[in-house]
């Protein structure tokens, strides 16, 4: 007897449970693949009105009836909010969709659970669609305003595959809030990440009815992986604020109440990702998203065997350059191509540029014909694959080596008995070389020689002072940020741009530079170990504890850079 009053006691709070689930999801919004209704608001007050929302799609001119009775509520208005117009391409053909939206105002006297049955829409010609009937509970008084919470804000809900859309994260209050702090930065595994600098300006919005202010806390440039549903992971915060009312008397305002520490965490926001069309994919498709530009230097088009060519591509845009790679320019089997490297420049929070220096090597005189290289983006808006095309200009290699003059000594008849001497060469003295002094050269070559070997040493005096130049610059930057540093400012940038100092070898990672500097051995450990931990906190979201710098090796670093 004791286990089946059990048992009837579990499939009674089971039942509990289903019902309370199908309360939830239909409470707000159900419908057919043709009609969809809503409210506004989700949780309605009794004697204040709230909306119905009806939103049809149709194929033709039809023109709707809707039906419904509104149980122990009344009907108070009626309107129609318009018609919007969809048009997508399936398989090659155009397909027009129309949404009409008709609102009706409902109001009830009477506090609880409301039903609307009976809901139909007549689409004419015999056709009709019946829904559900849709349960609404109505409250007495409105729900009491949260005080203080964290909102994720995508600036979109629906992406394509690479496209790039940004998150906030907002701390809302409608308390005064002392101070507040990072706890938990959200993972968002779920994407390819570019953070942006928080500006945390406080401005005032209404939300749900309300009045708040809020500042942005967490600012991120997100670019989805993969399709299907991809999740905005919360972000908590530790807040310290205080309740209660301000009191004053005799122009003086006092504020009373107690002053709490809480953490408050963000909800989960979920993003559709939906893949990129199968159909019209061209074979030079670079993986982007959104729109871009690209624009090619050529600084010559002659060159000779064995000189390095080079060249400059600049590719600009709003989708996910840091996965993107270098096309091809250049194709010839006596081409030897260098690893072509790309550098990064935000342009805006949106927008970045990222330049490639392409460095070449001819092995034999040849010629490549002018061409263009394609290259496409697929275009979220207009829902297809944009072709551009790279201008490649002629370029031309010459081979040979270059033949050095000569001359022929012609003996002359001596008739005083003396040394033959060729009249056609004058005797000169100048520049020409090691050997100083008399010479059988023309006086136009050592013109030429001279003129040679003064460029030299201009070039030489230039490259000087621009060394001389780059030092003292080199010099200055280190001492600003060291002396930021020691005054407690440690952030990933300074302790990065300081310790890239160390060499101007571009192909070395920081980590590189730090073990082959000559710093020592408890230097690097202590400098790596900071590093790496900067690094951590900047790009895995990792909370970073404020420490004051080593000043010990922060002062051999410093010897070390002048």
């Amino acid at each position: 007897m004791v286990k089946m009053k059990e048992l009837k006691k579990e499939i009674g709070n089971m039942k509990k449970i289903l019902i309370f689930i199908f309360f939830m999801i239909s409470a707000f919004t159900f419908g057919s693949e043709k009609v969809s209704v809503s409210m506004s608001p989700e949780s309605p007050v009794m004697n204040e009105p709230f909306e119905l929302v009806f939103k049809i799609k149709l194929r033709g001119d039809e023109e709707p009836y809707i039906s419904f009775d509104p149980g122990g509520a009344s009907v108070t208005g009626r309107s129609n909010r318009g018609v919007s117009l969809k048009t997508t391409i399936i398989n090659g053909k155009f397909t027009t969709q129309k949404e009409v939206t008709y609102v009706y105002n409902i109001l009830s006297t009477r506090r609880g659970t409301l039903y609307i049955r009976n809901i139909e829409v007549d689409f004419g010609n015999g056709q009709k669609e019946k829904l559900k009937d849709l349960r609404i509970n109505v409250l007495r008084e409105p729900q009491r305003p949260k005080d203080i919470f964290v909102m994720a804000i995508p600036s979109k809900e629906k992406v394509y595959v690479g496209e790039g859309f940004d998150v906030n994260y907002y701390l809302y209050q409608r308390v005064n809030v002392i101070g507040s702090e990072l706890e938990k930065y959200p993972t968002l595994g779920d994407f390819l990440k570019r953070f942006h600098m928080v500006n945390e300006t406080i401005e005032t919005v209404r939300y749900k009815g309300e009045l708040y202010r809020r500042s942005l806390k967490y600012s991120a440039r997100l670019f989805a992986q993969k399709a299907g549903v991809a999740k905005l992971d919360p972000l908590r915060m530790k807040v310290q604020y205080t309740t209660g009312r301000s009191r004053g008397s005799f122009g003086i305002g006092l504020q009373f109440g107690q002053i709490r520490t809480r953490s408050f965490q963000s909800e989960r926001v979920e993003v559709e990702v939906i893949p990129l069309p199968t159909e019209n994919v061209p074979p030079y498709f670079t993986g982007l998203v959104g729109e871009h530009t690209f624009t090619l230097q050529f600084p010559r088009t002659k060159y000779v065997v064995n000189e390095a060519i080079e060249a400059k591509l600049e590719v600009q845009g709003v989708g996910a350059l840091e996965a993107f790679e270098a096309p091809k320019l250049l194709r010839h089997k006596d081409l030897e191509e260098f690893d072509t490297k790309g550098e990064l420049q935000p342009i805006n929070k949106q927008v970045q540029k990222k330049t490639f220096d392409y460095t070449y090597l001819a092995r034999s005189s040849f010629n490549i014909a002018a061409h263009s290289e394609k290259v496409a983006y697929f275009d979220p808006d207009k829902k297809e694959y944009i072709t551009k095309e790279i201008q490649i200009p002629e370029v031309s290699i010459s081979g040979g080596a270059v033949k050095s003059s000569s001359y022929t000594k012609t003996p002359i008849a001596n008739t005083g008995g003396g040394p033959a001497v060729n009249p056609s060469i004058k005797q000169s003295v100048g520049l020409i070389g090691v050997a100083l002094g008399k010479n059988r050269v023309s006086g136009k070559l050592i013109s030429i020689v001279n003129i040679v070997l003064l460029i030299l040493v201009i070039a030489l005096c230039i490259s000087v002072l621009y060394v001389k130049k780059e030092l003292s610059d080199k010099l200055e930057l280190s001492n600003q940020i060291i002396k930021k540093v020691s005054k407690g400012n440690i952030s990933f940038s300074l302790i990065y741009s300081l310790l890239n100092l160390l060499s101007d070898d571009l192909n070395m990672s920081v980590k590189e530079k730090i073990m082959s500097s000559k710093l020592s051995e408890a230097a690097k450990s202590y400098f790596l170990s900071l590093f790496e931990s900067l690094e951590r906190g900047t790009f895995n979201n990792e909370a970073i504890n404020s420490k004051s710098v080593n000043k010990k090796y922060l002062r051999e670093l410093q010897q070390l850079l002048r």
